[in-house]
């Protein structure tokens, strides 16, 4: 093996600084103000009317679904005899 000068490396390698440390986010509005009004607020609800309407979609039920989901599929005909 070759022996190298001790600065060999110089010019080839870069020399290694670390990355500036990241600064955490600034809030600028008062969050304590803003979750008190967010818990105060009554949920938002379904008017009823609009959830009759939706009953005629509904009118089988999950049992009548599972059934569906359970049955065969029938086989289709392609017409290759």
């Amino acid at each position: 093996m070759k022996n190298q000068a001790k600065d060999a490396h110089v010019g080839v390698v870069k020399q290694f600084s670390l990355p500036p440390s990241p600064q955490p986010p600034t809030v600028t509005a008062n969050l304590s103000s803003q979750l008190d009004a967010y818990d105060a607020a009554e949920p938002t609800s379904v008017p009823i009317s609009m959830s009759s309407t939706n009953s005629q979609e509904d009118a089988g039920g999950a049992d009548e679904f599972l059934t569906f989901l359970e049955a065969d599929v029938p086989k289709l005909d392609h017409g290759h005899h």
